[in-house]
């Protein structure tokens, strides 16, 4: 693989839904660290979702005073570019789509066809190079039916100030597809602990962590999603 070629400078609009729909498996996980930071260094105490997290946090050493090594992924412009095209071509199917390709014909590649997506690890790895904010500061390689991502954040970026670092070790574990709000929750680890089975049942302004995320998957028509052979599997919706 060729080295590293920076990527056009950023829109004024931010990062869009590219670089939140590929970390998708890994937005509850993120909100989680990033809550129990301001937990911890704030000591805010208003929401049960940032007291459990912050005591969750300090029990798995997410903060720490030096960021943590993560692997840096070298690319091309070309190779992101692909990647996101993949993406919006799943983000564009239409429910109509969809239903048309339900189910698909067996001549066409899976990660073709309407209303669903593969990603490989490059894939994701491309979208986050694609995304100023998390660039260099995640990295994400899949075996089997286990994603592993590695984060190292500065929390200085969330809640201002400086010193403290988010570093995470997670995994991902499919056994299956399922629904991102699905319960109980499990098979996710960061930092060697066990993400609590309740984590969704958490409250943070008086709804819980599971109505946020029915609600982006509602949003976003996102159907069941599964890891396996190496890869990131997501569905639209068609219901």
């Amino acid at each position: 693989m060729t080295g590293w070629i920076e990527p056009p400078p950023p829109q004024r609009r931010g990062t869009g839904c590219v670089g939140k729909g590929c970390l998708i498996l890994c937005c509850l996980l993120l909100f989680l660290m990033i809550a129990g930071a301001v937990g911890i260094y704030l000591g805010m105490r208003k929401h049960s979702a940032i007291v459990h997290a912050a005591v969750w946090a300090k029990k798995t050493h997410l903060l720490a005073d030096e960021p943590a090594p993560v692997p840096q992924f070298e690319t091309t412009q070309e190779n992101i570019a692909a990647t996101k095209q993949k993406w919006s071509n799943f983000r564009n199917a239409t429910p109509n789509d969809v239903a048309v390709e339900n189910p698909p014909t067996a001549d066409v590649p899976r990660d073709t066809r309407a209303g669903q997506v593969e990603l490989t690890a490059d894939d994701l790895n491309n979208l986050i190079a694609a995304n100023r904010h998390i660039r260099g500061k995640a990295f994400v390689s899949i075996e089997g039916n286990r994603l592993h991502v590695q984060t190292s954040v500065p929390v200085g970026e969330y809640v201002g100030g400086a010193g403290y670092y988010l570093n995470g070790d997670i995994v991902v574990e499919s056994n299956g597809a399922r629904s991102l709000d699905s319960s109980p929750l499990g098979g996710i680890t960061v930092n060697g602990q066990s993400v609590p089975s309740d984590a969704l049942d958490w409250k943070y302004g008086g709804r819980s962590l599971r109505d946020y995320l029915s609600a982006y998957v509602s949003k976003n028509d996102l159907g069941p999603i599964e890891i396996g052979d190496g890869k990131v599997i997501i569905n639209k919706r068609n219901d």
